[in-house]
């Protein structure tokens, strides 16, 4: 059975398992940055108007590989810096 999300339910829910959880709370929130990039990755792709096809092309890359880098999959850093170079990207740190 499907049970439709709520997001607010949801967030309440991870709140009060993280709450005294250090460990937890850390790996949370890495899942969290993990999947903020990769949305980030697919937007980009869209706004110029590249398929995964067109990904993988440039890079080298099947399309196989583009598909489970999107979907949260695995990626090395090999992969994530083709993906990114065949956009014309590149990766960098920042402090936060």
């Amino acid at each position: 059975m499907l049970v439709k999300s709520n997001p607010v339910e949801e967030r309440k829910i991870i709140a009060e398992l993280t709450a005294s959880d250090e460990a937890l709370m850390r790996q949370h929130k890495l899942f969290q940055a993990e999947m903020q990039f990769k949305q980030e990755l697919i937007n980009k792709r869209k706004a110029y108007s590249l398929t995964q096809k067109d990904i993988s092309e440039r890079s080298g890359l099947s399309q196989q590989a583009i598909s489970r880098l999107e979907k949260g999959n695995g990626g090395t850093i090999e992969t994530i810096i083709k993906y990114l170079s065949a956009m014309g990207c590149s990766l960098t740190l920042k402090e936060i």
